[in-house]
């Protein structure tokens, strides 16, 4: 059975912790469509950051409600977000190439809320 994405047309705002508690932090994703987001970083006054840039993404229905949200940024970082929206939570799992021979891999969980 397929199964609609519900993020199409809707923005959320997500409040990353890491799993390690090394660090949190929070964005905006902007679903255009269902190959298509804007990831914003967010302050923490709550202002948007200058931290922002638009993805060609891969959605996969798991479940209803459910879904693997994969992309490629520009710089080469890899991002692979498991979001749930019965429960309203995204786990993502961030490689980051660095510079020469420091890639990074990070694992982070969020509580997701929609605001349009």
């Amino acid at each position: 059975m397929a199964y609609q994405f519900p993020a199409v047309g809707h923005k959320y705002l997500v409040d990353f912790t890491a799993d390690d508690g090394s660090g949190q932090f929070k964005v905006q994703l902007d679903f255009h469509s269902a190959v298509s987001l804007t990831y914003t970083g967010v302050k923490p006054d709550g202002t948007l950051s200058d931290q922002s840039e638009t993805v060609d993404i891969t959605v996969e229905p798991i479940r209803d409600q459910l879904f693997l949200v994969t992309w490629k940024e520009q710089l080469g970082t890899t991002v692979v977000h498991l979001e749930d929206y019965k429960n309203n939570t995204i786990i993502t799992n961030i490689s980051d190439p660095g510079p020469p021979g420091n890639p990074t891999f990070s694992k982070y969980h969020g509580t997701m809320t929609q605001t349009s």
